[in-house]
């Protein structure tokens, strides 16, 4: 299940899948002077919305909707989803305490690499820091492609895809999971900039 968008009732009784998503970019040097200023030097690109939950906010281009929260899958704390078509092509995803015993950033990346789903090539796991009140905090991107098989909720069958998995600590040092999710080459390499610049913790 790549990109989902459906009412809990439903998704707990599905497979929860790994969702394939697009690269990203290094946070630290991304914090430039254009668009809205986040909290504590995390930016909002000038048109964009956010994704807000208790634990951090996060940027995305406004072609992507919300999700309404009724309609999160279980697990999700927040969620966004561009569509083509009614099919959807893009989606990020926000998540909470998706493993157990992860106590710093390695641990929530290696966490996260588990979670690549069948199939799929993983690139690289790197470093990066997003932006939180006390200044940037250490995260892992994780990086991978896959295509589509067609199932119901992806793209055509065929289609190739792209993903990245943020994964770190928030402030009282729970895991967090942000999963970008989009056909290969929908969205721009600042696209996805903006995306990892535009993360805050709270």
């Amino acid at each position: 299940m790549i990109f989902k968008s459906m009412p809990k009732s439903t998704a707990s009784k599905r497979k929860r899948g790994v969702r394939t998503a697009v690269t990203a970019g290094l946070a630290a040097a991304l914090l430039t002077a254009c668009g809205t200023g986040g909290e504590e030097g995390a930016t909002t690109p000038q048109g964009w919305s956010t994704l807000t939950t208790d634990r951090l906010t996060v940027a995305h281009p406004a072609e992507f909707k919300q999700v309404a929260a009724a309609d999160l899958a279980e697990g999700d704390a927040a969620g966004a989803v561009r569509t083509k078509d009614g099919t959807p092509v893009g989606s990020i995803y926000v998540e909470f305490d998706y493993g157990q015993g992860i106590n710093d950033a390695d641990m929530a990346g290696t966490a996260a690499e588990a979670r690549v789903q069948l199939g799929a090539t993983p690139s690289e796991t790197t470093e990066i820091e997003v932006a939180g009140p006390d200044g940037t905090a250490e995260a892992r991107r994780v990086d991978w492609t896959s295509t589509s098989t067609g199932a119901k909720g992806q793209p055509p069958k065929g289609t190739k895809l792209a993903g990245v998995m943020i994964a770190g600590l928030d402030t009282k040092d729970r895991p967090y999971l942000i999963t970008v999710n989009a056909e290969k080459g929908l969205l721009s390499d600042k696209d996805i900039k903006d995306i990892i610049a535009g993360v805050s913790l709270k």
